[in-house]
């Protein structure tokens, strides 16, 4: 498997005999030589920190095998599982959106931000794995929490606007004690959206 994105270049790979991905961020060739190894590298240790910190708490996302700031790459541990987006489509969708809720507002509450929780950056298993955090940040603020969840139901409602999953991933994730001021949050900027979208 081989994936080009964005922001990276994602493979599976043989690594000291077992399957693992690998992750190869991209290089940007407009912007200055060293600046881009500068970025490239702090976005690369931001991405690890983020995710061993979240290891270190129990959140399930992949182990980190090795981080070479010269290659710009990351050796991850390989999930065998299916997407949330593949999941979704299943007739126990609504489990689903709840564990994700759950698995989310955890991650919220370590003061991480994933920055791109679409349903197609988590993996179900024996449990519900986050992984790409390329995007991801450190922060306790309502509105960047508010953020993921928006980029959430936007994507649930363009892959699965069929299942009506809004009310139970909502529902499911107003149950963490510090939800109130993100759900706030969050109305606020769909308000501030649907304004925008009126005002052409």
């Amino acid at each position: 498997m081989k994936f080009r994105g964005a922001e990276a270049i994602v493979e599976t790979i043989d690594w000291q005999g077992i399957t693992a991905i690998s992750k190869v961020r991209n290089k940007r060739g407009y912007r200055h030589l060293s600046l881009e190894k500068r970025l490239v590298t702090e976005r690369l240790r931001s991405e690890s920190r983020i995710m061993e910190r979240l290891l270190s708490q129990g959140i399930s996302v992949p182990a980190i095998y090795s981080v070479n700031p010269v290659e710009n790459s990351i050796i991850m541990e390989f999930i065998d599982g299916q997407t949330l987006e593949r999941a979704l489509r299943t007739d126990v969708f609504n489990s689903h959106l709840e564990d994700l809720a759950y698995l989310l507002s955890k991650i919220h509450s370590l003061g991480v931000i994933h920055g791109d929780p679409t349903t197609s950056n988590f993996l179900v298993k024996d449990q519900l794995y986050a992984i790409d955090f390329g995007l991801a940040s450190m922060s306790d603020d309502p509105e960047g929490r508010a953020s993921d969840l928006r980029v959430f139901l936007e994507s649930l409602d363009s892959h699965h606007s069929e299942i009506n999953g809004r009310e139970i991933f909502l529902d499911a994730y107003s149950k963490w004690k510090d939800s109130k001021a993100v759900l706030e949050a969050l109305n606020v900027l769909e308000l501030r959206g649907r304004y925008n979208l009126m005002r052409g």
